[in-house]
């Protein structure tokens, strides 16, 4: 959660422009700050700036596909819940999102209340996880 704004920033990289703002809008109407890119090196790009607190990646992207991108987000911060939503259902696919340290592995189309509750569930689960090393840093 972002200190200035009290709102969780959520990034989101998903190719298919209608889709991407339906969700960004809904997320945004949930009270999130979502940032939404294109592709994934565009959302790695934006990753390495900025402090997020969650991540949904589409798998089939142009530039960077949704796995690679995952791989490189993952060595950064091994932490950060992250969320495959995609139309590739096949369980390889589903094995290989997990493999990479995906919280979940949601298929299109999807259910938006079911998608809010797990966004919810796994912040709420990361945030507790954020408290606990910070207590055992203090002296």
């Amino acid at each position: 959660m972002t200190l200035l704004t009290g709102k969780s920033k959520i990034l989101i990289a998903e190719d298919d422009t209608n889709f991407g703002m339906v969700l960004k809008d809904y997320l945004n109407m949930q009270d999130f700050d979502v940032h939404l890119y294109r592709d994934g090196a565009e959302a790695l790009k934006h990753f390495e700036k900025g402090k997020f607190d969650l991540c949904i990646f589409d798998v089939m992207m142009p530039v960077m596909d949704g796995f690679t991108l995952a791989e490189k987000i993952k060595d950064k911060d091994k932490n950060i819940p992250l969320i495959f939503l995609t139309a590739k259902s096949m369980k390889v696919d589903m094995i290989k999102g997990f493999k990479i340290g995906a919280d979940d592995y949601i298929t299109k189309p999807f259910d938006s209340e079911i998608l809010l509750l797990k966004i919810k569930a796994l912040l709420n689960r990361s945030e507790t996880i954020t408290q606990k090393l910070n207590e055992q840093h203090i002296f």
